[in-house]
């Protein structure tokens, strides 16, 4: 049981003005903006899945530079009909299930936003490794 796909509906990018001075790059937490019922095809059966669409920012300040990545997560689990039912009453998620899916739609969103950033000539929404020279040898 878990996801079963991953898909991005939307990217979006602004490269905003040109830089001066000092740059905050900050990236939201992804946000999960709904959960749906649909039905799928797996394996020549019709099975009812979750549709968990969601939303992840990045900012850069003061040029008014973003990055904004939303998509849809369709997700298999025994208790898909208690979800639904806390989601639709509270607009929660299980901590239990909704880490591991926020920490999965971070970690996408977050390798395309490198992508965008780098098109958009933007610093990365995150430090990257480098090479350094090592002293002493």
């Amino acid at each position: 049981m878990g996801i079963l796909s991953f898909r991005i509906k939307k990217m979006e990018g602004n490269a905003g003005e040109p830089v001066m001075g000092e740059l905050k790059i900050g990236s939201s937490l992804p946000k999960i903006k709904n959960i749906l019922e649909k039905e799928v095809g797996l394996a020549g059966n019709k099975t009812k899945v979750l549709s968990i669409e969601f939303e992840h920012k990045t900012k850069y300040t003061p040029i008014n530079a973003k990055i904004i990545i939303s998509g849809e997560i369709l997700y298999t689990d025994e208790k898909q009909k208690e979800i639904l039912k806390n989601w639709e009453k509270n607009k929660k998620i299980d901590e239990n299930i909704g880490l591991p899916l926020l920490n999965y739609i971070f970690k996408k969103c977050m390798v395309q936003s490198i992508k965008i950033a780098d098109d958009l000539q933007l610093p990365p929404p995150i430090k990257l490794p480098e090479f350094v020279k090592k002293e002493g040898l």
